[in-house]
């Protein structure tokens, strides 16, 4: 490790003076750059969160902590996400899984790179590294492609490990919900020794989180649709009675009194009589799936860690960090949904069926002839159960190498092995097995009365995903040579990272695209994916220190890094920061970097096969005049005028790889830009504060595409390529319905977002009070977040929310307060987020009245929360208590345009006032 000496530069060295006392400075490697510095506040933007800090919030994961920070916004997942219930069959499925993963400014969880002690954890969620292994996190919000290669664009949380630990700790936590709902539980234990040659440090974690179902709080109990008239509960028209949609115009209508609505709904009787059926009302007759829903996951972790390190001489040491993490989760949705379009049909002679018509889709009997009239029967099978989609979910990771020191010179290496591995398997229960309900219906069974059928016609199909990250590195650090201001410093290295993506599913969910059918619900039918990626990169970093205790300048740096990353995927790429460093006077830091970002697709954008999913959109076509339908020819083909179809909101979309879906996809380029300031005034002391501009563009951005983006877009130009992506019956019982909108991986357009950091912290004087006080102020304000999608919209999406990109309120921030005083401790904490506007909110926004915005703005919304400590020490324990959301705040309604149950899950709180006790031990 190197070591800097610092002596008295004035000592007369002729005279029998005693020595000076020599001060040992260690050096550090800070996150953001190569370079191993005794200065902590640099070039870089960091936020760190401190272990007291992570342990005063009370949560057993990592999750809710970091994504609560001001900089993290957009769409990230947590374990409130459920959803679809975590169902649909697709590699990158999140819903369901009990994952937390981060989007630092918005830009998504796949620029936003995670690190353990510096290097890349192969799954990115954060759920699975044990609280009581984390010494503390850095968080940079700033492009760093230099450092650490691709994916760093938004920033990196670089999760730095406890290594000097000694002794032994326990600790037990519980909490449960002002409703007496979602109770978790905890426990850790904690080991460590440390002596002369090195250190070792272990410990095991368990937590487990009860499921709380939708119905348990009043915001997500039914499903929500906006209108212009306001608000309407809805529902699925796949129903247990069984919907009958007839074709327009069946002479079976008129007797029913519908009107111009063509479906029926079964009343009495096994449905094998017209007189069993009326009309169909939506608001009174739609199925509640909501009231199957979860608004927290069920999850339950076991964790083990090992971290040490051993000097096998003063010249060789070898290091070690190994974690396990087993989790076992579980999303739930309602009993399975079915209609024709899975695959089966009911011929017009079937002995149940009082239409005398076909009802089928693709798939129709034989003899079906194009010009016959056909109908749809939309069914809710309850009597098979809830669908209920487990994952079984194992990491594990080792980080290994040697490290040591060239001689007596100031030059260090390190050899180091990066080595990661996880699965997923995925369980989806009691989904309909379409082979066998075909059978039923054959030998007799009665479809239009669901529950008579056996329990054959479900299935219980399987999913297998495996990564797996194998990386070797070298690097070197030292000084190259002295200057007036002090030593120029290089750290230079080479690496070679191969990543490999593996994903297959069960024979009964294979995909077939002729007919966009499985053997079960086409929610499940997925593909077979496999791909590998591999990268070689040189890359290198100086500091040149050009000014020393010069007037103005207490000190003025440069540093240059660069890094060349050749990528069997794509050409080599070469990208490039510089950074200064300026301190006018000795209170006074003023930073600035322009670095170029890159980021590869990764196997899962390349490699992932054809997926059936489930978006909810609003469609542009609804309810439209003629003189509309004509201009918007390419987004509402086949669409009748004033279409108002029997199911609409949740469509079939087609997710693919961008290399499956045949499409070169490029990597992404950007640029970031930072300019800050650091001010620490001596004349208060513990006073300190940040101010950081920050400017991120980025060019062929990649992501898969949101089936709303892909209406919008085509709806604003009637050329647009994504008009191509839409496809749409042009026959069968309502013609102009979506059959399906192409969502692949591509490379959608250019991003451009810039904003203001300004963080506070304040150690205060002990006054009049008792106790140690220190307040803490982070916040973030988003200025601008535009992306422009050539041949579709240009728009400035911040203080807004879309499916595509989430929740970008301008502003969010953080107050927190901390006491202390003698055996006692306290903390509170107030989080603001800004209002905000939902885009494109309304079903129906033809029928808003004149000059009236179809965007929704929704509130802003502050939390509160507070912890208590009392330590007792002869008993070597500590006892805490706290109330997370004091105040029972509940989240916004954004109603259909999120993806579980009306609100934004990514944003807020949905189980509202929680209480939480812990109890630790340390011997």
């Amino acid at each position: 490790m190197t070591v800097i000496h610092a002596q008295d530069a004035n000592q007369d060295n002729n005279k029998a003076t005693p020595p000076k006392e020599t001060k040992t400075l260690q050096t550090i490697e800070v996150t953001g750059s190569l370079i191993r510095r005794v200065d902590s506040e640099t070039a870089s933007p960091i936020v760190t969160l401190s272990r007291e800090t992570l342990t005063n919030s009370g949560n057993p994961t990592l999750g809710n902590v970091l994504q609560a920070l001001p900089s993290f916004s957009g769409y990230a997942t947590n374990p409130q996400n459920n959803s679809n219930g975590g169902g649909v069959a697709s590699p990158t499925l999140e819903g369901g899984d009990g994952a937390s993963r981060l989007s630092l400014r918005g830009m998504g969880d796949a620029r936003t790179l995670l690190l353990v002690d510096g290097h890349r954890m192969t799954n990115p969620d954060i759920n699975m590294l044990p609280a009581n292994v984390i010494e503390r996190v850095e968080v940079l919000a700033s492009g760093a492609t230099t450092a650490y290669g691709s994916d760093a664009i938004g920033g990196v949380a670089n999760f730095i490990l406890r290594k000097d630990f000694s002794g032994l700790e326990v600790s037990a936590n519980g909490g449960v919900s002002g409703e007496g709902d979602g109770q978790r539980r905890g426990i850790n234990l904690t080991v460590g020794s440390a002596g002369d040659r090195g250190n070792i440090v272990g410990g095991l974690d368990y937590n487990k989180y009860d499921p709380v179902l939708a119905t348990a709080r009043d915001f997500s109990s039914y499903q929500y649709y906006l209108y212009a008239s306001g608000p309407s509960r809805q529902g699925s028209s796949q129903t247990p009675q069984g919907t009958v949609v007839l074709p327009a115009g069946s002479p079976l209508l008129p007797p029913y009194g519908c009107g111009t609505r063509n479906r029926v709904i079964r009343n009495s009787g096994d449905g094998s009589k017209l007189s069993d059926y009326r009309c169909y009302s939506g608001g009174s007759d739609a199925f509640n799936y909501n009231a199957y829903n979860y608004i927290q996951t069920a999850q339950e972790r076991t964790n083990g860690f090992v971290v040490g390190n051993y000097k096998i001489n003063d010249a060789l040491t070898y290091y070690a960090d190994f974690f396990y993490n087993h989790t076992h989760s579980a999303g739930q949705d309602g009993p399975p949904p079915t209609n024709p379009g899975d695959g089966w049909y009911i011929p017009s002679t079937n002995p149940h069926n009082p239409f005398g018509i076909t009802f089928c889709s693709l798939i129709c009997p034989p003899g079906t002839l194009p010009t016959d009239p056909v109908g749809s029967l939309r069914l809710r099978l309850t009597g098979a159960g809830t669908r209920l989609h487990t994952f079984d979910t194992t990491n594990i990771q080792l980080i290994t190498g040697l490290r040591g020191t060239f001689g007596s010179s100031s030059w260090t290496w390190d050899l180091g092995i990066n080595y990661g591995h996880s699965t997923r398997d995925q369980k989806d229960y009691h989904e309909v097995n379409i082979a066998g309900f075909q059978a039923a219906i054959n030998a007799g069974g009665n479809p239009f009365a669901q529950e008579t059928l056996p329990i054959s016609v479900t299935d219980n199909p399987e999913y297998h995903k495996t990564n797996t990250t194998k990386e070797v590195s070298f690097n070197v650090s030292g000084d190259l040579f002295q200057m007036p201001a002090g030593a120029v410093q290089l750290s230079a290295g080479a690496l070679y990272r191969k990543q490999e993506m593996d994903y297959q599913v069960t024979s009964d969910a294979v995909l077939d695209l002729s007919t966009f059918t499985c053997g079960i619900l086409a929610e499940g039918c997925g593909s077979p994916g496999h791909g590998t990626i591999s990268a070689k990169e040189l890359y290198g970093e100086v500091l040149i220190p050009l000014l020393a205790d010069a007037p103005f300048a207490k000190s003025l740096n440069v540093n240059i890094g660069v890094r060349m990353s050749d990528y069997d995927i794509s050409s080599t790429s070469t990208n490039k920061k510089i950074a200064v460093e300026w301190k006018p006077i000795e209170d006074l830091l003023v930073r600035g970097t322009v670095s170029q970002v890159f980021r590869v697709p990764n196997p899962d954008e390349l490699y992932d096969g054809p997926t059936a999913t489930n978006p909810t959109v609003t469609d542009p076509c609804l309810n439209q005049s003629a003189s509309y339908l004509a201009a918007h020819s390419a987004l509402c083909q086949y669409v009748p005028v004033n279409w108002q179809p029997s199911g609409y909101g949740q469509i079939t979309g087609l997710y693919e790889g961008g290399a499956v879906a045949g499409l070169k996809l490029h990597p992404e380029h950007g640029k970031s830009f930072d300019l800050g300031f650091v001010y620490s005034p001596s004349w208060a002391e513990g006073l300190s504060g940040t101010l950081d501009f920050w400017h991120i563009t980025l060019n062929d951005l990649l992501t898969p595409l949101a089936a709303q983006t892909v209406l919008d877009n085509c709806a604003s130009n009637n050329s647009s390529s994504y008009c191509g992506l839409i496809y749409r019956y042009s026959s069968g019982v309502e013609p102009g319905s979506i059959y399906y909108i192409s969502t692949s991986e591509i490379n959608l357009g250019n991003l451009s977002t810039s904003g203001v950091d300004l963080n506070v912290a304040y150690v205060l004087p002990e006054f009049f009070v008792p106790g140690r006080f220190r307040v803490a102020f982070n916040s973030t304000y988003t200025g601008t977040y535009k992306v422009n999608i050539p041949g579709g919209t240009s728009a400035d999406y911040a203080g807004s929310y879309t499916q595509q990109y989430g929740n970008l309120n301008r502003l969010r921030a953080s107050v927190t307060l901390n006491w202390k005083f003698d055996n006692w401790s306290a903390q509170w904490q107030t989080r603001y987020i800004d209002h905000f506007s939902v885009l494109n909110a309304y079903v129906d926004p033809v029928n808003l009245p004149a000059g009236v915005s179809s965007s929704l703005p929704r509130p802003s919304i502050t939390y509160n929360s507070a912890k208590l400590g009392y330590a007792i020490p002869a008993w070597h324990t500590s006892l805490d208590v706290g109330v997370d959301n004091l105040t029972n705040r509940k989240p916004s309604s954004i109603y259909q345009n999120g993806a579980n149950y009306n609100v934004d899950t990514a944003t807020y709180d949905t189980l509202g006032r929680y209480f939480w006790g812990r109890v630790t031990v340390k011997f």
